[in-house]
């Protein structure tokens, strides 16, 4: 996939025939998130004379608040943006944050679609919050060069430019793996030579033995993170006392690292290989799908050094598994188990094996084997597409080579049927009756679902799927509701509260297997959803305090509990 077939998939994907910027804007912010370079983000919509404002994200626990405006042009898609406009929309950004720090919240209804954000900001600890602008744009900001920083109260307000290049880079480091193909002939002079392991498993092979630290280097200065992707934690910048002592070793004892490092593990798609007169020694030449899935800190580390030390690692030597995976469906399975095994040296959070978790993966086997009923009196040949990882639609769809078989997989895939880690957990969740958990923000809260799971010892099977996908129709179903009454604020809200309060009221009467089969809801149902949207509204803006503020009122257990002693007046 290149950056024009992305920009190409991207708009026909995340375009609607109405609310197309902030379509844009919610998805492009999905990305962002989903990678951990925003958190809990809410839309946040103004346009007026020299201010603006689509969406904002606020990390309470590290006091940092990003506002976020979007450079969106529908008939532009990939197109150049001049530094002028980006410039523009930074200063509408700082003009926004100004007025609101004045008295925006005073000045505009409380039923405004940025009140949240203006209440925010005007009763935040300025002094102690680290502020940012980031700038979204559906086009290439090719001048790429640095903006004229502002000021307010004495302290700078930083910057990040996001455009369609940039996001397209994001997808491609943690979606890349398939088109990383590496030729040590054209790579280096260097051979990489291994042990075959006697193995009676045909769906595997393994190989053990060294790589040189300058080869190791090489193969992340060529690959970067992408080399990691499957790996499951990420680099962290030396920081850790592991990586330290990595840098230490090298910089000091460079003959003992061999001995001292526990080496790395590595899977791969496949080998090209010529074999010793012994046939137990295999030269490798070439590698498809190279994936280091235990040591990526020391990949990193070997880089880092070699880079900014200067350090010659030609001395250096790392211990080396390779196992090449032949079967496609063991792949992601097989990758987890030897990564959770494997990664033994630092506590590994739950956070961090998420991508890898066997509940993701069930559940990505279930979406892409489970068609939905058809009505037709012939077998269906659509389905609903889980993606395990952000950006695995996009890529896959990239793969098909034929205008037909790209027509062909968005039949099979609709778009309206596209599910996200954060999507299913936000059904779920609201049907479980968390909706003040849910009110957290995406990220938030599908870390709350995977403890959920896990704690619980919910089995991911045919059932589990379909009834979740019940779960996602119920909640598009209010969610347009919700559009439709045309409630100027507070939607996610809203909706989270209104299906946890049908769960509560009604969760017997209502088959989600039914839904699945019907693929809708009944209008019986639609009519309660439309009762209690009307009931979610007045009891979330009723704090028990006056002038609280409603975002972070939701999010609270209180705010939960005090509804359900409403529902018996229902």
């Amino acid at each position: 996939m290149n950056l024009k077939e992305f920009i190409t998939d991207f708009k026909e994907l995340h375009n609607d025939e109405q609310n197309q910027e902030e379509r844009f804007v919610d998805s492009f912010c999905e990305y962002l998130e989903s990678n951990e370079k925003i958190s809990n983000y809410e839309l946040s919509y103004r346009l007026q004379i020299g201010l603006q404002m689509n969406a904002y994200s606020y990390d309470e626990e590290q006091n940092k608040l990003t506002l976020i405006v979007a450079d969106y042009e529908n008939f532009d898609y990939g197109a150049t943006v001049s530094k002028a406009i980006i410039q523009k929309l930074y200063k509408r950004a700082v003009k926004y944050l100004k007025k609101a720090r004045k008295d925006l919240v005073y000045v505009i209804e409380e039923t405004s679609a940025d009140y949240p954000l203006s209440q925010l900001i005007h009763d935040l600890d300025y002094e102690n919050t680290e502020i940012s602008v980031l700038i979204l744009s559906n086009r290439i900001y090719k001048a790429n060069s640095p903006l004229e920083i502002e000021e307010l109260e004495g302290k700078e307000i930083l910057y990040q430019i996001w455009d369609m290049e940039r996001l397209f880079q994001l997808v491609n480091e943690t979606q890349g793996i398939e088109d990383i193909e590496i030729d040590f002939g054209v790579l280096s002079t260097e051979n990489l030579s291994m042990l075959k392991v006697v193995n009676r498993n045909d769906e595997f092979d393994c190989y053990v033995g060294y790589i040189s630290g300058e080869l190791l280097a090489k193969l992340y200065e060529n690959w970067g993170q992408r080399l990691i992707e499957r790996n499951v934690r990420s680099f962290l910048q030396a920081k850790g006392n592991v990586n330290k002592g990595i840098k230490n070793t090298l910089r000091k004892e460079q003959d003992m690292f061999i001995a001292y490092n526990n080496g790395i593990s590595t899977v791969a798609e496949s080998i090209e290989a010529e074999t010793s007169d012994s046939g137990s020694v295999y030269t490798i030449n070439k590698i498809k799908g190279l994936q280091v899935v235990n040591g990526g800190q020391t990949t990193a580390s070997m880089y880092y050094t070699n880079k900014e030390d200067k350090l010659d690692l030609s001395d250096v030597y790392v211990q080396m598994k390779l196992t090449v995976i032949k079967s496609t469906e063991k792949m992601n399975i097989m990758t987890s188990k030897i990564s959770e095994y494997a990664n033994t040296q630092n506590k590994i959070s739950l956070s961090d094996l998420k991508a890898n978790h066997h509940s993701l993966i069930q559940l990505e086997n279930l979406s892409r084997n489970t068609m939905i009923p058809s009505n037709l009196g012939v077998k269906s040949n659509v389905r609903w597409f889980f993606e395990r990882a952000r950006g695995q639609y996009l890529v896959d769809l990239s793969r098909e080579t034929t205008k037909k078989r790209k027509d062909d997989f968005k039949h099979m895939n609709p778009k309206s049927k596209l599910l996200s880690k954060t999507d299913i957990a936000k059904y779920y969740m609201s049907w479980a009756c968390f909706p003040h958990k849910v009110s957290k923000g995406g990220e938030t809260n599908f870390k709350e679902f995977m403890e959920f799971i896990d704690q619980e010892n919910i089995e991911i099977n045919q059932k589990f799927y379909k009834e979740l996908i019940g779960m996602a129709i119920l909640f598009k179903e209010c969610d347009e509701l919700v559009k439709n009454a045309k409630y100027p604020a507070y939607k996610a809200n809203i909706i989270t509260y209104t299906i946890a309060a049908l769960s509560y009221l009604k969760k017997n009467e209502i088959n989600l297997n039914q839904i699945w089969d019907d693929q809708s809801v009944t209008d019986q149902l639609r009519t309660e959803l439309q009762k209690l949207i009307r009931l979610t509204w007045d009891h979330i803006n009723n704090p028990p305090i006056a002038g609280s503020n409603i975002t972070s009122w939701c999010k609270k257990e209180e705010c939960w509990v005090s509804y359900n002693e409403k529902f018996n007046n229902i």
